[in-house]
């Protein structure tokens, strides 16, 4: 297998693998709360899968250290205003 086809197959297996931690916490969440569906649980089910993928990037990605954390104060001002939709839960 030559270098190209190995790295989209591993770039594939990689969103497979997040889009799986995705289903899965919302499928955890939903199995806590009884199967009920709301709008609490899909800001919460965000306000998670956020966490991951941004952790994610921040280490997949060469940026300069400046626009890590602009982007993490970005992500940490978006994170609050969710938390802030759940707060209820």
């Amino acid at each position: 297998m030559n270098e190209e086809k190995r790295s989209v197959l591993i770039h594939y297996i990689t969103e497979f693998v997040l889009f799986a931690i995705g289903l899965g916490i919302l499928f955890l969440i939903l199995f806590i709360r009884d199967f009920q569906f709301s709008w609490g649980i899909a800001s919460l089910w965000v306000f998670l899968y956020n966490g991951i993928l941004f952790t994610y990037w921040l280490w997949i990605n060469n940026s300069k250290m400046w626009e890590k954390v602009i982007i993490g104060l970005y992500f940490i001002l978006v994170e609050i205003i969710i938390a802030n939709s759940f707060v209820s839960f």
